[in-house]
């Protein structure tokens, strides 16, 4: 891309020099040699820069702007301030600052040469600025409308994120809790007071079952009950509220059934059905 903009711009170097030496003939000698020399350094100058990009800096970003000028002026053409409109469509769209000096100075020459009749030019100079504008600011608002709309995606992902992130962390905070007491705690009571305790719940229970069950909340008792599974048969733990809202609690809940997966920690099974106890507390 920038190979093909170094082409275009040796390309129209070429015809601005072409255009200078061809109103040079039939001058006198000194007006010929004061037009062609600066002409040809400029063409060399320009062949140079276009073989070995980045040797001339200067050359690229300011030749234009101090060749042109003094070639217009040499000229004594009127009509060789019309030289500078290419060079406005050439360098706005990409070098405002150069774009924006090449306006002025057609400006000045047509009013220098014409008088007040160079302001019927303003118009059309004006015209050919702001048209060399408009593409360069189509492709900035829509690179703006990308980058806007790629921020919204990556804000959205990144709410989404920190609230899968902080929602693992806050479970990870609940399963350190639970494993803190569970160090603290010396027996199976102590452990389900501090639970009890932890989510001030009314009470707590467990009861041997000797059949498949599932969890369930019972709103008429404001309890909640999960089956847990241990070494030797199953129990269910029963937590009753205080509140009936606590029940549509569901991270509350989800807390509740982690803590009851642990007591298996501290029970193997119960003794025989017929002399089995409820733990409660």
């Amino acid at each position: 891309m920038l190979r093909d903009i170094a082409l275009i711009s040796l390309v129209l170097r070429v015809l601005v020099f072409s255009y200078f030496i061809t109103i040079s003939i039939g001058k006198p000698p000194t007006k010929q040699a004061l037009i062609i020399i600066p002409s040809v350094i400029y063409l060399l100058v320009s062949m140079y820069n276009f073989l070995y990009p980045g040797k001339l800096k200067i050359f690229k970003s300011y030749g234009d702007l101090i060749f042109i000028p003094i070639l217009a002026f040499l000229s004594g053409q009127k009509e060789s301030f019309l030289t500078f409109l290419p060079f406005i469509s050439l360098n706005t769209s990409r070098k405002i600052f150069q774009g924006t000096l090449f306006l002025w100075l057609s400006i000045i020459f047509s009013l220098y040469h014409y008088g007040k009749v160079g302001l019927t030019i303003l118009p059309l100079l004006i015209g050919i600025y702001i048209a060399s504008i408009h593409p360069d600011l189509i492709e900035a608002l829509r690179k703006e409308r990308f980058y806007i709309k790629n921020l919204r995606k990556a804000y959205h992902k990144m709410i989404s994120d920190y609230g899968r992130l902080e929602k693992e962390l806050s479970s990870i905070k609940m399963y350190a809790s639970l494993l803190d007491k569970i160090e603290e705690s010396s027996s199976l009571e102590h452990y389900l007071r501090s639970i009890k305790e932890e989510f001030n719940l009314k009470v707590i229970r467990i009861v041997p079952i000797y059949e498949d069950s599932s969890k369930e909340i019972d709103p008429s008792t404001y309890s909640f009950h999960v089956p847990i599974e241990l070494e030797k048969g199953k129990a269910k733990v029963s937590f009753y509220f205080n509140n009936p809202l606590e029940l549509y609690d569901k991270e509350l809940l989800k807390n509740l059934e982690k803590a009851s997966k642990l007591i298996n920690l501290y029970i193997e099974g119960f003794e025989e059905k017929s002399k089995a106890k409820v733990i409660a507390v």
